[in-house]
């Protein structure tokens, strides 16, 4: 090991203690609780492990213990969403749209950004290879939200299956475009409760994702036709993006009201792979 990761007997014990609770994630109080040691003393050395790689800052007073297994540019795998929920607790959130579809298993793409679904106003943070984006949403938009175990002792939270689904097609463009969704809708088509799907979107508030919901439970024959019938009788005369993530083309579909800037013959073949 080199010297300049060398842990001294107070620093050893520190990292000891906490990983035989298996406490991964610590603050400066905890830390003192096993330094015994004066406050200006034990920042110090929470100072000194984070510039030896020990330890990484995820905020101010918060800590995350670095393994051995990281080497030495300490990188490794810790679990990202149990890392997001650090960053932003106390503070209302729930994790949202690519990492809600990895979460609730309708995604097979590994994503690199952690979205974070929050009222408090915060700027991406990178750890760990991976960046924390945190959305803002106001207090009154938190709902349809769960708590899903993430690890065998950690829980964090997370949108539900509908509101996964009804944010996705309101922000195709946080999680990898229509047909991201449309796969996942697809993956979890035996699970999604299509009633509370469509409450959802209503409550949601905006006509853009009632037409794309509609129009996706339409070509996959999903849900309904009195659910299918009841979205249809809302929609406005205005033509949004089938996807606002690709470029402005495609014929209008007069039904849903929809520029159909994505082949929806694809939107088949992808449910078949």
């Amino acid at each position: 090991m080199m010297k300049s990761k060398s842990l001294g007997k107070i620093g050893s014990r520190l990292l000891t203690t906490l990983s035989s609770k298996d406490k991964i994630i610590f603050t400066v109080e905890d830390a003192l609780k096993i330094t015994n040691t004066a406050l200006p003393a034990t920042r110090r050395l929470l100072n000194d492990l984070v510039s030896k790689k020990w330890l990484i800052r995820l905020m101010p007073g918060k800590y995350l213990i670095v393994p051995l297994s990281a080497g030495e540019e300490g990188e490794f795998s810790e679990n990202w969403y149990v890392i997001a929920k650090n960053l932003i607790e106390p503070a209302e959130y729930y994790l949202s749209y690519y990492s809600a579809l990895d979460i609730h298993e309708m995604t097979t793409q590994p994503p690199l950004t952690v979205y974070i679904s929050s009222p408090i106003r915060r700027i991406p943070k990178e750890v760990l290879g991976a960046t924390f984006r945190f959305v803002y949403v106001q207090p009154k938009d938190i709902w349809g939200v769960t708590d899903v175990w993430v690890t065998p002792n950690q829980k964090v939270r997370v949108s539900d299956l509908e509101r996964t689904i009804i944010d996705c097609l309101d922000r195709p463009d946080l999680c990898g475009g229509i047909s991201e969704v449309a796969k996942g809708l697809w993956a979890k088509r035996s699970d999604v409760d299509y009633k509370k799907l469509a409450e959802y979107a209503k409550k949601l508030g905006r006509k853009s994702v009632i037409k794309r919901l509609g129009l996706l439970l339409e070509i996959y024959e999903l849900g309904s036709r009195e659910i299918i019938g009841e979205l249809k009788s809302i929609v406005t005369h205005n033509y949004p993006l089938f996807d606002p993530t690709l470029p402005v083309s495609g014929r209008y579909n007069g039904a849903w009201k929809l520029r159909l800037n994505f082949n929806t013959e694809e939107l088949k073949e992808i449910i078949k792979t």
